[in-house]
């Protein structure tokens, strides 16, 4: 008798092309990390999906994400609802993330969905590992990174500070998808956001789970 398996794929609406580009391949190794820890053995993680709301989008943005979640509904198993908190987090979720889940929610019901919400910009999360910058910082990298990154009020123009000193002339946004795929996770656990992002997120692949059959 062959063993069941849990299948999980993710849909992320994001709040720009930067983001998208570190989150998607940051959100895939989170995702392998948590199922395996959860579900050893039985779990299959398909890539995640950078989803949008089909042409011609609603103008107001929970429709936009409720009519982005409908589009790929059939397609992933979680949805990953992501806004920027420009200082007050709470806030950001409860303007631009909860509205546009009970949108989508009226029409799903049991629709899973995770916030993703960094107290200012996700460019705060690329600045916890000495490791990535390396290349450009070389042995000075872990001096030169903010010692509480999520503290920083603007860390998109710090990360471009800190490329361009270290002789990155290209624009950093080429960068990002290295970051997702090589940022440790370990050194992101050290933000109180990913905390909770990772913990949200392990509930949201339990509940996938029960969705699926698999004992409460």
């Amino acid at each position: 008798m062959s063993r069941r398996r849990l299948y999980l794929r993710a849909g992320l609406y994001a709040e720009g092309p930067s983001d998208y580009d570190f989150l998607l391949p940051l959100l895939d190794r989170l995702l392998s990390t948590l199922a395996r820890s959860l579900f050893p053995g039985a779990c299959d993680v398909a890539d995640s999906l950078g989803i949008d709301a089909p042409h011609p989008a609603p103008g107001e943005r929970a429709e936009r994400i409720a009519a982005a979640i409908a589009d790929r509904w059939a397609e992933c198993t979680l949805f990953v609802i992501h806004a920027d908190g420009a200082g007050d987090p709470r806030s950001a979720r409860r303007r631009c993330i909860d509205p546009g889940i009970a949108a989508a929610r009226c029409a799903f019901p049991n629709l899973v969905a995770v916030p993703c919400v960094p107290v200012h910009e996700t460019e705060a999360w690329m600045l916890v590992d000495a490791e990535v910058f390396r290349p450009w910082l070389g042995n000075g990298a872990r001096s030169a990174l903010p010692a509480e990154p999520e503290r920083e009020d603007d860390p998109k123009q710090t990360l471009r500070r800190l490329l361009k000193e270290g002789g990155m002339r290209r624009n950093p946004q080429r960068l990002f998808d290295l970051f997702g795929k090589e940022v440790s996770l370990e050194a992101l656990r050290a933000l109180p956001a990913f905390q909770r992002f990772e913990a949200e997120l392990a509930e949201a692949i339990r509940a996938v789970a029960r969705s699926q059959g698999w004992p409460r």
